[in-house]
């Protein structure tokens, strides 16, 4: 067992955080470097972190060793205020008992039932695409929104879209106080975005309890399943609808998507585009490495509630723990040629990824299911490219993207193709 490397530094003039959040990506590459380890220490929101960038760490903070550990998310008090008591605020028995009631309807004779309405989204909004280059990221967003909120909430985007319009809205004003200072006033009209955003949770849960007291057929439906799923109260299965409608969960695969498409548009991927509209098993190779490279989010967190080795590492009880998904599903041990994108290297890998936040939250089927329906919907009738010149640079924070609004030129396959 060995001392963990890196400096805690002391309360305040120690912290980290802001070097971080700057660049997330290059902070853990130059400690990893740094300390030629990846497990090491130091403070970030001015408490002890122990950041895990090795796959088997993450292993065992999630998997081997999970007891060990509580969820640590509830120590955001804000996080909490704007999504309810949910699975990812819970642990132990609780957490087991809430993830096992959303992987059983979130399964594939579930999803399969819901074909007709996703093709229906896919059709609507990806009709013309071919007209101009479009916006990527902004594309996908649309898509994916429509999906979870359809799905989600019964709601029909073409007969009602005026409402339609007015619940995105309330999902953006929502996901606003995420990203906002956790600060609450409203002072003769003016609102911080954080007291905007608790006030559109409310509107929200208003919209969805409407939905589960007045919407008369919801038989085979996501979320008419789910209403007889066996969740001990309408208010705990209203937060966790919120969790799907919210944008928290459109932005994940709105970033899987626009990944996806960005690596199999680059020169040196060319072919991969034809191979996936052809070979239904390279296409799930193809999403499962970009989930490797490209995780719509960057790690997640823990606190040990006991003393604790992780990969060798001894972590004192009280600590946080930050696992990166990026850094570990990357880490050469595991991964050779980490950084170089090759979907083939999944027809013989024993070793998965860990880390994805889709699996925690018990819709990593989901996850599955909705890009791969959008992305063959897209090779089928789409052939795309990148605009020169662009800079495809990627932000992490809060959900990883292209930094900039990414243009890409798609061409409408002629009916020999089809």
């Amino acid at each position: 067992m060995s001392s963990l490397p890196g400096h805690i530094g002391w309360p305040v003039t120690g912290d980290k955080t802001i070097e971080f959040s700057k660049n997330p990506t290059q902070f853990v590459k130059g400690r990893i470097t740094e300390y030629e380890s990846r497990i090491f220490q130091t403070r970030i929101l001015n408490k002890p972190h122990v950041f895990v960038a090795s796959s088997q760490g993450v292993k065992e903070v999630l998997q081997d060793h999970s007891y060990a550990f509580t969820m640590g998310y509830k120590d955001f008090g804000y996080m909490y205020s704007l999504y309810g008591d949910l699975l990812l605020f819970n642990d132990s028995d609780e957490a087991t008992r809430l993830k096992r009631i959303l992987c059983s309807v979130l399964q594939p004779h579930q999803m399969a039932q819901c074909l007709a309405e996703v093709d229906t989204i896919c059709s609507r909004v990806l009709v013309n695409l071919h007209t101009e280059p479009v916006s990527l990221y902004k594309t996908f967003k649309t898509v994916t929104t429509q999906i979870c909120l359809t799905l989600f909430l019964g709601l029909d985007f073409e007969e009602a879209q005026t409402e339609a319009g007015q619940i995105v809205d309330l999902t953006i004003q929502h996901w606003n106080g995420l990203i906002s200072l956790p600060v609450y006033f409203n002072v003769y009209g003016q609102k911080s975005g954080y007291s905007k955003a608790m006030l559109a949770k409310n509107r929200l849960l208003e919209v969805i309890n409407k939905q589960l007291l007045e919407v008369a057929d919801l038989d085979g439906t996501i979320i008419g399943t789910l209403k007889e799923a066996g969740f001990v109260s309408r208010s705990e299965l209203a937060n966790h609808l919120l969790l799907f409608v919210s944008a928290l969960v459109p932005k994940a695969l709105a970033s899987l998507l626009t990944s996806f498409c960005l690596e199999l548009a680059k020169p040196r991927n060319n072919g991969m585009q034809e191979r996936a509209a052809k070979d239904d098993l390279f296409l799930d190779d193809a999403l499962l490495e970009v989930q490797r490279l490209w995780p719509p989010f960057l790690g997640g967190r823990r606190i040990a509630r006991q003393d604790v080795v992780i990969d060798g590492y001894r972590i004192p009880s009280g600590y946080h723990v930050a696992y990166l998904t990026k850094a570990s599903n990357t880490d050469p041990s595991i991964f050779p040629g980490p950084n170089h994108f090759d979907p083939k290297r999944w027809r013989t890998r024993v070793v998965g990824l860990v880390g994805l936040i889709p699996s925690f939250v018990g819709g990593q089927y989901f996850f599955c299911f909705s890009s791969q329906f959008v992305m063959r919907y897209l090779l089928r009738y789409y052939k795309w490219s990148l605009p020169e010149d662009q800079d495809l640079t990627y932000k992490w924070l809060p959900v990883s993207r292209p930094k900039h609004d990414v243009q890409v030129a798609f061409t409408k396959k002629t009916a020999d193709f089809l």
